[in-house]
């Protein structure tokens, strides 16, 4: 969703080329034997209603995103935004107290870190297609060096730019290979898959596969010819998973149109 490395976020969509025709899934395919479990990672967000998601595997997280046009939306610790609905479901929720004119919201952070030879999936539902709302699912590296995300769906309610799916080599905002797919984000439940191997990402919803980026570093637009990056496959390399229901900022745009309460649900999120 966003390059949490202090450099900014996706400043490269905003000069993406027009959108290529929406993203077709092929023929689903049978879930792999593992995506039955064991998992190393997995979350049912089966908690008492109005609780925290489990501390022990998740870190709400406050810091507001440098991005500019800026975010309005305060990410903040309060159940109001963060908390299990009693019915199996993480819920982020944008809110507008219209006393103040403040927007607040939500963004979870995964405590694990996850390598490659791994497969995510999470099942999400979108109560959030509004204007001025920015919901996503993306892993992240937090490391200054070497740097890298992957922004497994992104939806923008800025009126401008259609959903994708994009691999970012470095927070530059010029490093990326992705793919816009208008056709598939909606307000209904799907599952959101992305396997990370040395072969590169596959991605897929509901079991169908939609985009591919192999493992092949990726030219630094504007940099210089030998310029290319690709952190994915280097020993040790770690991203952990995210959740965040931005409100405002460039991705956003103005919340003054948008409706509130607004919510993002997860049912589950499954790391195999």
């Amino acid at each position: 969703m966003l390059l949490t490395t202090g450099l900014g976020m996706l400043a490269a969509v905003a000069s993406m080329p027009l959108p290529e025709a929406a993203a077709v899934p092929s023929a689903p395919k049978a879930p792999p034997s593992a995506g039955g479990g064991p998992y190393i990672f997995a979350d049912e967000f089966d908690g008492p209603a109005g609780s925290p998601p489990d501390p022990a595997k998740w870190t709400i997280q406050t810091w507001q995103d440098d991005v500019y046009p800026p975010v309005e939306g305060i990410y903040r610790n309060d159940r109001q935004n963060v908390f299990q609905d009693g019915h199996s479901n993480l819920v982020l929720c944008a809110t507008h107290d219209f006393m103040n004119n403040t927007y607040y919201t939500g963004k979870l952070r995964g405590n694990f870190r996850s390598m490659i030879n791994q497969t995510w999936e999470a099942k999400i539902k979108l109560d959030c297609l509004f204007p001025g709302l920015w919901p996503s699912f993306w892993g992240v590296n937090e490391d200054p060096l070497p740097d890298g995300e992957v922004d497994i769906f992104e939806w923008y309610g800025n009126g401008n730019w259609a959903p994708g799916t994009t691999v970012h080599a470095a927070s530059n905002g010029k490093t990326w290979e992705g793919k816009s797919i208008p056709g598939l984000v909606d307000g209904d439940w799907h599952t959101w898959r992305m396997h990370w191997g040395p072969e590169g990402f596959e991605f897929a919803r509901d079991g169908a596969e939609y985009f591919k980026v192999p493992n092949k570093p990726i030219h630094v637009a504007g940099g210089a010819p030998d310029d290319f990056r690709w952190p994915f496959n280097i020993p040790g390399y770690w991203m952990t998973p995210m959740f965040t229901l931005a409100v405002g900022g460039v991705g956003a745009g103005d919340p003054a149109a948008g409706t509130f309460p607004a919510s993002m649900l997860v049912d589950y999120i499954r790391i195999w």
